[in-house]
């Protein structure tokens, strides 16, 4: 979608009295959905002049703030001093959030790199597409539910299951090197829990640190024991069934009475050929036999 540059002063305008992206697409009689769609892609003009208007409009106002300040008012210096510590938490955390979606971006790119790109199908490389988009949203903090809606957003043909998948396949590619998805939950928080404690060791707040650094820690299974794995062999218990028909093993029927005569031509004992006759069901085993097991 094309904006002209008259567009542009009307989204830094209006952002500058707090309009919202939905206000300004009604007030420039442009369809919403549009205008979401490029606010959210990578190096996005329109979120470029958004955000902008916000910056020139709070810029003044902290200017007016200054020079109050240095005229001598005591509310204006304590809002200066305030904005001034806020001005470093956003840096820090910038900086923290800023590496972290760099490493996540350099894993993404050595592996379209090593699995070499341009001979991939057109779908893998869509599906490469489709992740780093929902990285990209994830690493801003936003919601699933925003997310997809996003994705759907970007590619219509796009279902909401498929779409549900795509994010939960995202966060599986980046955060786990195994198929146990509670795993992959939990390397994921312990990964903000770390950016967290971080941020907190920047602005000296070393409690709060040490706290989310063993919060992380304890997700990650540090210090829990480790049970044994059951071996394979005894969850295989494969049931045995002893059958006295060989043809339900597949062997065809033998001649009774060709089997009897090979028996009594064998040089064995008489009690020896009797026991082969009652084994091959040649000869009736007595009732008092059976009983003595013999």
């Amino acid at each position: 979608m094309e904006f002209t540059p008259e567009q542009f002063n009307t989204f830094e305008e209006l952002s500058s009295i707090n309009y919202s992206l939905q206000d300004i697409a009604t007030y420039l009689d442009i369809d919403y959905k549009s205008v979401l769609q490029e606010f959210n892609i990578p190096d996005s003009p329109v979120k470029f002049h958004y955000d902008r208007g916000k910056l020139i409009a709070q810029a003044e106002i902290d200017k007016a703030n200054l020079k109050k300040a240095k005229d001598g008012s005591s509310a204006s210096i304590l809002q200066w001093k305030k904005d001034s510590i806020l001005r470093k938490h956003e840096d820090i955390k910038n900086k923290v959030l800023f590496n972290k979606e760099q490493n996540d971006y350099c894993q993404l790119q050595a592996l379209v790199e090593s699995g070499e790109i341009s001979n991939l199908p057109a779908t893998m490389v869509l599906f490469y597409e489709q992740i780093e988009f929902i990285r990209s949203l994830y690493s801003k903090f936003n919601s699933k539910t925003y997310i997809i809606s996003m994705v759907r957003l970007k590619w219509p043909n796009i279902s909401f299951i498929k779409a549900s998948k795509l994010f939960n396949e995202c966060l599986n590619f980046f955060n786990l090197d195994n198929q146990i998805k509670v795993e992959a939950w939990a390397n994921i928080y312990a990964d903000r829990l770390d950016n967290m404690a971080i941020i907190c060791t920047e602005m000296s707040d070393y409690e709060t640190a040490r706290r989310l650094t063993l919060d992380a820690a304890h997700l990650r299974g540090v210090g829990k024991d480790k049970t044994d794995p059951v071996p394979e062999e005894l969850l295989d218990r494969r049931v045995i069934l002893y059958v006295m028909d060989p043809l339900k093993l597949g062997i065809p029927k033998v001649d009774r009475r060709e089997l009897a005569e090979f028996i009594d031509n064998i040089d064995i004992t008489e009690s020896e050929k009797v026991k082969l006759r009652r084994d091959a069901q040649i000869d009736d085993v007595t009732f008092d036999l059976m009983e003595s097991g013999k």
